[in-house]
């Protein structure tokens, strides 16, 4: 069962999470916070999925945050490594530009 629930996980949250960092860095210039993107995903991603086995509940309130728009599926992310942390940080100072 534990599997399945961690199958769900991956296509419902993972599989958007990765998107939306892709979709997020299209306009970075920077190729190196372009991999600490791609690094920050492909090191967290198997943590995420081992907690969504661990802890069905987390996986499943989150599962459906991400899908109806009520959790961004970066904030899964945060503070988890060196890597993501960098990528927040352009991410934000980015998202603060487009809206001025």
């Amino acid at each position: 069962m534990s599997e399945f629930i961690s199958y769900l996980f991956a296509i419902l949250v993972v599989g958007p999470l990765q998107a939306e960092v892709s979709e997020r860095l299209q306009g970075i210039p920077s190729a190196d916070i372009v991999q600490a993107g791609r690094a920050c995903i492909s090191e967290e991603a198997p943590q995420l999925l081992q907690r969504a086995q661990d802890d069905w509940g987390w996986a499943t309130a989150n599962a459906i945050g991400v899908g109806v728009g009520a959790v961004d599926p970066l904030s899964l992310l945060a503070g988890q490594s060196q890597e993501c942390n960098r990528l927040f940080q352009v991410l934000s100072t980015g998202d603060k530009g487009e809206d001025a």
